[in-house]
């Protein structure tokens, strides 16, 4: 006896009509907010910045060796000198 058939027809069961249809409506902000600095030594964020300038300033404020510059969800600088 297989069961192959069944989960298949499981899954289908579970699936909403409705839900299939109805688009998936996420759009990303149109403008990100800050720029946020995350120390890669550590894995530790650093908090946000108005700025890129103002970003880069903090972290070499904080001494950071190696860090990542995120604007909304794109990195925008990525230092690393190993």
């Amino acid at each position: 006896m297989s069961n192959v058939g069944q989960s298949r027809h499981h899954a289908e069961e579970r699936e909403s009509p409705r839900r299939s249809r109805i688009p998936w409506k996420y759009s990303p902000p149109s403008k990100a907010s800050e720029y946020h600095l995350i120390d890669l030594a550590a894995g530790c964020s650093e908090g946000g910045f108005e700025t890129l300038a103002g970003a880069r300033q903090g972290a070499r404020e904080k001494g950071l060796s190696a860090w990542d510059i995120f604007h909304g969800n794109v990195r925008v600088e990525y230092h690393d000198p190993r």
